[in-house]
């Protein structure tokens, strides 16, 4: 979950900055029509814009591939996985001392570990979910990067840019829902391979405790969620785009009162 909060959180910063550059375009197109300034006069703001995304997308490529590579080639993979919502017994024999707070119910329902022997399935779906969720924000950064470009040269609303907003927006709304699914598929295969127990016994008695299993090792569960933030997010540029086509009629409309 932390993973897509952050991507949440990136995809946010992507549509803030595009929209100051709407709003910079608008406004100087505005300007233009009344005559107040004959040239888009582009601000330092857009142009540190158009580094940090091209650096964004850089890194979101490189961080997309090495997520892809390493738990297809590595012998161990860190995977988050689900597990029926469990929390660790102990024998009556132990106390623990937490002060005032106290756990009245409740567990966790999921972990991240590094595994061995995981199967082919789930570390290719894993591999590719993780994948995704790296070149989401790299997309994202590099519709900024052409935005800003576009801005720099006096053409704000070329139909590229348009047309790169309709294409991130899909790549957001049908990526990160694959991304979402691939990965708790994958996480679910390995919680049924790792806590589907195959046998096993223990010796000795442990005071209150009447299986160790059931106290101490979670159970295998299968969990799969589907995002609706990826479709809202791909919403939020496909109304982008359509401004977008809007400003560009305004633009050439412009062009010709200038």
């Amino acid at each position: 979950m932390a993973r897509w909060m952050l991507i949440v959180g990136a995809v946010l910063v992507v549509l803030l900055i595009a929209g100051t550059i709407l709003a910079f375009a608008l406004a100087t197109a505005k300007k233009r029509r009344e005559g107040s300034v004959r040239d888009a006069d582009p601000t330092p703001v857009v142009r540190v814009a158009r580094i940090v995304a091209v650096v964004w997308a850089v890194v979101a490529a490189a961080g997309a591939l090495a997520n892809l590579l390493v738990p297809l080639l590595s012998p161990g993979v860190a995977i988050t996985m689900p597990v029926q919502e469990f929390w660790p017994q102990l024998p009556s024999s132990v106390t623990l001392d937490t002060g005032e707070v106290s756990r009245v119910s409740g567990g966790f329902t999921s972990v991240t570990l590094t595994v061995d022997g995981l199967g082919v399935a789930a570390r290719v779906l894993w591999a590719l979910s993780q994948m995704i969720a790296w070149a989401i924000p790299g997309v994202a950064a590099l519709f900024v990067a052409v935005a800003c470009s576009r801005l720099l040269t006096g053409a704000a609303f070329a139909p590229v840019v348009a047309k790169m907003a309709a294409t991130t927006g899909a790549v957001i709304a049908f990526g990160g829902v694959a991304a979402q699914v691939m990965g708790d598929i994958a996480g679910s295969i390995a919680s049924t391979q790792l806590f589907g127990s195959k046998g096993g016994g223990w010796e000795g008695d442990y005071a209150g405790i009447d299986n160790v299993f059931d106290a101490w090792v979670p159970a295998a569960t299968v969990q799969v969620s589907f995002p609706f933030w990826p479709i809202a997010v791909g919403l939020a540029f496909a109304v982008l785009a359509a401004i977008l086509r809007y400003g560009s009629r305004l633009q050439n409309d412009v062009k010709g009162l200038v």
